[in-house]
Formats: C-alpha cells, sequence, structure tokens
C-alpha cells in the first residue's frame, strides 16, 4: 500500500469527530433501549430476536435463523432445542432427504411469550429514536443502516 492509499483509509478529524459522535450515540441508545426492553422481558435479547425472526418468516432452517440475526449456529441450535422444550417452537418435517436441513416454526406459545416484549422494544424505540427525530431524518437513518447492512452482507465484510 503506498502513502498515498494509506492516509485515504484514515479518517480526517471531521470525519473521526462524526464517527466519535455515532459511537458515544450509538453506545448510549443501545444501552437505554435494552435496558428498557430487557426490564420487562420474560427472555433475554438473544432469545426474543430469534423467536421475532422466525416468527416474521413462519418456517427457516436453523442455519438460515442464525445467519438472519446475526447469532453463531451453534447458540442458536442451543436456544431453539431450550425453545422447543418449552414450546415455542415445533420442528417442521418437510420432507427433506437431507437430515440435517432441521426447519422450525414459532408456535402460538412463542407468539404470545415474545408478542409483550415486542411491543415494549416499539415504545422504546419511539420513545428513545422516533421522538428525537423528524420523519425525513427517522428515515434516512433508517435507510442508512439499511444501506450499511446491505453492502456489508454483499461484499461478505
Amino acid at each position: 500500500m503506498s502513502h498515498a492509499e494509506e492516509v485515504e483509509t484514515i479518517l480526517d478529524s471531521r470525519e473521526r469527530e462524526l464517527w466519535q459522535q455515532f459511537v458515544t450515540g450509538g453506545w448510549v441508545l443501545y444501552r437505554s433501549l435494552f435496558r428498557q426492553i430487557d426490564s420487562s422481558s420474560a427472555l433475554p435479547s438473544a432469545d426474543w430476536r430469534v423467536l421475532e425472526v422466525l416468527g416474521s418468516y413462519g418456517k427457516m432452517r436453523i442455519s438460515d435463523l442464525a445467519e438472519a440475526t446475526q447469532i453463531p449456529v451453534s447458540t442458536v441450535s442451543r436456544q431453539v432445542g431450550r425453545f422447543i422444550d418449552k414450546g415455542y417452537v415445533d420442528r417442521v418435517d418437510t420432507g427433506d432427504v437431507d437430515g440435517r436441513q432441521k426447519w422450525v416454526r414459532i408456535t402460538d406459545e412463542g407468539r404470545a411469550i415474545v408478542q409483550p416484549i415486542l411491543d415494549e422494544r416499539d415504545r422504546a424505540v419511539r420513545r428513545l429514536v422516533i421522538e428525537s427525530l423528524t420523519a425525513d431524518e427517522f428515515e434516512a437513518f433508517c435507510r442508512t443502516f439499511g444501506k450499511i447492512g446491505e453492502r456489508i452482507v454483499a461484499e461478505d465484510l
């Protein structure tokens, strides 16, 4: 890498200042959001996130569920095992020849346990984020993170 290329990869003072605002604000938001959600939650955040995603898709393979939640496959597999024991998730027989492709779906009991948590999350997002921004700012904020996420996934960064 040439010196010119190296200089281009380093943040300038304005970029660094903006980045620090993002990092500081992001951590404060994250801590406050999850403090509010977890205070009334019957499940830890990683558990309700798995149930939320599974509820959105109907049925999923464990590997796809892990990818969608950004949680390691081994962790999701253990979570799903616990959820099956508690009646929150069922295995789905898809008739696949490949027995390694385990499909699961959320049950009515799983939906019932996660819905109050998602409602609390929505109230926290409204109070902490939406009420802090104009409608245009909120839209730009969300589209920006969507764009960043899409690039990271597409380029496998």
